[in-house]
C-alpha cells in the first residue's frame, strides 16, 4: 500500500485546503488536490498524500463515511498513484502527472472497445483485464447513462468502487473516437451491482445525474 489515498463523493465547493484540513485527523498531510475538468470545475474527488503509509491506512479506516461540507466521503488507496493530473492542489510536491483527460491504455479490468449497448457501433477488440476472475456473473454488469463527456474509464471505475469489487469498466466511444456519454461497469457479484443501482442511480457525477441500470445486453 502507498501513502496516497483517493477521496470520493466530495462536495463541489470543497477546495484542496478544505480536503487537506479534513484529512489531517488521520496524520501529517504532505499534499492534497481536488481533481477538476478542463473547465476548472471539480469532479467531486481528490487525492491526498500522507507522510507515512500508516497515515493513509488511518485515513481509510477513520475518515470513510465522515461528512465534509454536507456529503459523506469515501476513502481508499489511490491505485493510480502518481498518474493523475488536473486539479487544484496544495503542498510543495511537484506535479509530474500526465494529462487526466486522455483515457489511459486499458488495464485493470478496462477496455478501449465498447460492449453491451455499444456493440453495433464499435469494431470488436479483445477485452483486456487483470481481474482475478474472468467469469461474468449474470446480473453483475450495469449500463451507466448520461455521463459527462470528460469521464474516463478510470474515473467511472473509481466512482463505483464504493459499491463493491469493480472488475471491469468502459466508456463507450464511436468510430470517430468520440465518447457517447454512456458506459458499463461489471462487479464481482450481482448483489454488488444491485447495491450500485440503489446507491448511484440519479446521483450527480461530474456535473450530471447519471442513470444506473442492469445492462440488458450483457
Amino acid at each position: 500500500m502507498s501513502n496516497r489515498v483517493y477521496v470520493g463523493n466530495l462536495a463541489w465547493s470543497v477546495s484542496w485546503q478544505d480536503l487537506k484540513d479534513h484529512m489531517r485527523d488521520a496524520g501529517d498531510v504532505q499534499y492534497s488536490k481536488v481533481l477538476t475538468d478542463r473547465d476548472g470545475r471539480s469532479k467531486g474527488c481528490g487525492i491526498v498524500e500522507f507522510s507515512t503509509v500508516e497515515g493513509a491506512k488511518d485515513a481509510i479506516e477513520k475518515l470513510t463515511d465522515t461528512e465534509l461540507k454536507g456529503r459523506k466521503i469515501f476513502v481508499r488507496e489511490d491505485r493510480e498513484d502518481g498518474k493523475r493530473g488536473g486539479g487544484d492542489r496544495g503542498g510543495a510536491r511537484p506535479n509530474n502527472s500526465n494529462n487526466s483527460k486522455a483515457d489511459p491504455t486499458p488495464a485493470e479490468g478496462a477496455t478501449s472497445s465498447s460492449s453491451g449497448d455499444a456493440k453495433a457501433d464499435a469494431t470488436p477488440t479483445p477485452t483486456t483485464t487483470t481481474s482475478s476472475s474472468s467469469v461474468k456473473v449474470e446480473g453483475s454488469q450495469l449500463f451507466i447513462g448520461n455521463l459527462s463527456w470528460d469521464t474516463t474509464w478510470q474515473e467511472l471505475k473509481d466512482h463505483f468502487a464504493s459499491c463493491g469489487d469493480v472488475q471491469y469498466s468502459n466508456v463507450a466511444v464511436g468510430r470517430d473516437g468520440r465518447k457517447k456519454g454512456f458506459g458499463f461497469v461489471r462487479f464481482a457479484t450481482a448483489e454488488e451491482a444491485s447495491q450500485a443501482i440503489e446507491k448511484m442511480n440519479g446521483v450527480e457525477f461530474m456535473g450530471r445525474n447519471i442513470e444506473v441500470r442492469l445492462d440488458n445486453k450483457a
